[in-house]
């Protein structure tokens, strides 16, 4: 600086205001982000579990379709009665068989009992109630047929 001259104010008023600004866009763009990923993540995981698979089954009701035995699932002998088609959807929109499910150990009675619209007790059975189907659980028993 040259004898004399007087120092200049720097006005960073509109400097400052500019970087306030972006900071509240930058937080607000933040948190709608992190935003949309929970919220992404609780749709998902309320239709499917950690596998891919459906909490809930796809059916076709049959009244006269007996008795069937499928497999073994959680210490239960799994038997659909009442259905000619039941079958879980995939994260890949692809129809999973009940019975490869349950081979594949890909769901669990504890997750048909954290899904199900409501439950009730029927004498010594615990009924997991569904929107078209019911589970029923007696024993060593597990039931899945149309709802009662």
């Amino acid at each position: 600086m040259k004898k004399g001259e007087k120092k200049k104010k720097v006005d960073n008023t509109n400097n400052d205001k500019t970087k306030k600004v972006f900071i509240v866009i930058s937080a607000i763009v933040i948190f709608l982000t992190i935003a949309g990923i929970v919220c992404a993540i609780l749709m998902y995981n309320a239709q499917y579990n950690s596998k891919g698979v459906s909490h809930f089954l796809v059916v076709t009701i049959d009244p006269n379709k007996e008795r069937v035995q499928i497999g073994r699932l959680d210490d239960y002998n799994v038997y659909v009665e009442g259905l000619s088609k039941y079958n879980f959807r995939t994260f890949n929109a692809e129809n999973l068989s009940v019975k490869e499910a349950i081979d594949k150990k890909l769901v669990s009675v504890d997750e048909w009992k954290k899904y199900a619209f409501s439950t009730k007790k029927d004498n010594d059975s615990l009924i997991l109630v569904f929107e078209n189907y019911e589970i029923a659980l007696t024993g060593d028993e597990c039931l899945i047929r149309p709802r009662s």
